[in-house]
């Protein structure tokens, strides 16, 4: 784990939080990116003002993203946790960023 997986996680995380960031940028029910290294929580709002919960938005994405192969866990009100493995690779890391894409637009266009 301190040889290899510390700094991979550090990497990698740095990596999808920038990531998501640009994410973010695209998808207005996003109302904040937050972590450090792997363990990644990204809040969906209603408004970005209000930052009101939205809860059901969370919980279609976490559906939509099952249905594609993508295993995520909300918590809290209308988080998405991303908590992937040590040693997950930024391909790998790019493939469930595409998948959680594809999930938040299927979502907030209500399908």
């Amino acid at each position: 784990i301190e040889k290899e997986y510390m700094a991979n996680a550090a990497e990698v995380g740095a990596y999808a939080l920038d990531a998501l960031e640009e994410i973010k940028a695209r998808h207005p029910s996003i109302g904040d990116v937050r972590g450090k290294g792997l363990m990644i929580g990204v809040e969906f709002v209603t408004d970005r003002e209000s930052r009101e919960p939205a809860k059901e938005l969370t919980d279609r994405i976490v559906d939509f993203g099952f249905e594609r192969g993508l295993l995520m866990l909300s918590c809290g009100k209308s988080v998405i946790r991303i908590a992937p493995p040590l040693s997950i690779s930024k391909s790998e890391m790019d493939e469930g960023l595409k998948i959680f894409e594809e999930a938040i637009g299927l979502a907030e266009k209500g399908k």
